[in-house]
């Protein structure tokens, strides 16, 4: 595990405290939480003095200074998660990180056959690289989508058997959690929390097909992404629930074309597993990139500001990480220009771009960076984000200020 280190003083000056490389980062344990402050409210008669006062959450404090330090570009690049193998930190992934990337997605170059040694040895480079500690996710939802694989990581099952046995898969997924967590990884981009519909079945080309969905009732799905959520979290990793608001009902592929839901609405039944996530204490939610003909039906669902704002963070009360699905490769994006695809998210109320293509970085951090410059308060959405991924990284003991 890497040692305690100084961040450079060109990402944190303002800052008096240091980041370090939790023994967490390595060993998967969370952070202890601070003491929450007394909940009893002050005597209407007098004011607490200042003194008696209970301090502020020094997690928070930590943030808020880290943020604080930084200018606009170096806030933009915290946003921007890229792909590097899981075998081995390329180039192009000391390039990105260098210049500050805020993430990163862990890709099966190996086929999938990168040993949990070898990914251990990645994860350590790319944090040893890293301006500031960043997010290390995976894709690990089972069956056909299993980017870790090799030695040292349990073969996981297809999300439809997963979910016959919800109190089993709290228990599995804390196995998983602590194996991905002792390697360095931090976040999982799974559960699927789609809900297929049964008249479409294997014809449900995104989920269907590749037997990524937990089943066709909301309720059963419900069940099966709460016990995922939590089993991840007791092993030391967090989770991401995809694809708000659901690809179950949409026959393409995103990765493949463009696709559209016809009937999925505010107060569709289909909701009911992303709520159950987001109450089991998911801190990410994934986008999808379609297109939701009743709920916005002139934005794809990732650069719509009535999905994200409205709809996810507004009824559903979602107050985490919001995230793109990959929008490096994607066919369903390939229409609108790379720092385009950053700029609005970001203004839809988006806060962290995913992209595998490492090189996308620049001209993403370029855009945001000169929409923000332009824009006053798009500037003031970006910090917003930028504070939700540096908090993402707090909670899970990646990011400590100390003395």
């Amino acid at each position: 595990m890497p040692g305690a280190r100084r961040v450079p003083v060109r990402v944190l000056v303002a800052v008096t405290a240091v980041l370090v490389l939790g023994p967490s980062a390595c060993t998967g344990e969370p952070a202890a939480p601070a003491p929450a402050p007394a909940s009893d409210a002050p005597s209407p008669r007098a004011a607490t003095p200042p003194s008696a006062q209970a301090p502020a959450d020094p997690a928070a404090a930590c943030v808020d200074s880290v943020v604080g330090s930084m200018d606009t570009r170096e806030r933009a690049a915290q946003l921007v998660m890229v792909g590097v193998p899981a075998d081995g930190l390329t180039a192009a992934g000391r390039e990105a990180l260098g210049e500050g990337a805020g993430g990163v997605i862990l890709t099966d170059a190996a086929g999938g056959e990168a040993s949990r040694a070898q990914v251990t040895a990645t994860t350590r480079a790319v944090q040893d690289t890293a301006r500031v500690p960043v997010t290390v996710a995976v894709d690990q939802e089972g069956g056909k989508v299993q980017d870790l694989k090799g030695s040292g990581f349990t073969r996981i099952p297809a999300a439809a058997t997963q979910g016959r046995d919800p109190a089993g898969l709290r228990a599995d997924a804390r196995g998983w959690g602590e194996e991905m967590s002792g390697a360095g990884v931090t976040l999982d981009l799974a559960p699927v929390a789609d809900v297929v519909d049964p008249d479409l079945g294997e014809a449900n080309q995104p989920v269907g097909a590749l037997d990524r969905g937990f089943g066709t009732d909301p309720a059963r799905v419900s069940d099966a992404v709460t016990a995922f959520v939590e089993g991840l979290d007791q092993g030391g990793v967090h989770a991401t629930l995809k694809h708000f608001p659901g690809l179950g009902r949409v026959r393409e592929n995103t990765d493949f074309a463009g696709a559209a839901d016809t009937r999925t609405g505010v107060d569709d039944p289909g909701l009911a597993s992303f709520r159950a996530g987001i109450a089991a204490g998911a801190p990410v939610v994934m986008m999808s990139s379609a297109v939701y003909e009743r709920i916005d039906p002139d934005n794809r669902a990732l650069f719509s500001r009535a999905v994200i704002t409205d709809l996810l963070r507004g009824r559903l009360g979602f107050t985490g990480v919001v995230s793109t699905d990959d929008v490096g490769a994607a066919a369903a994006v390939t229409d609108v220009p790379v720092g385009q695809r950053a700029t609005r998210f970001v203004a839809a109320g988006g806060d962290q771009v995913l992209t595998i293509e490492a090189s996308d970085l620049g001209p993403m951090v370029e855009a945001l960076t000169a929409e923000a410059d332009e824009d006053p308060a798009f500037a003031r959405r970006l910090e917003e984000s930028a504070r939700r991924v540096l908090t993402l990284k707090s909670d899970r003991g990646i990011l400590r200020c100390g003395p």
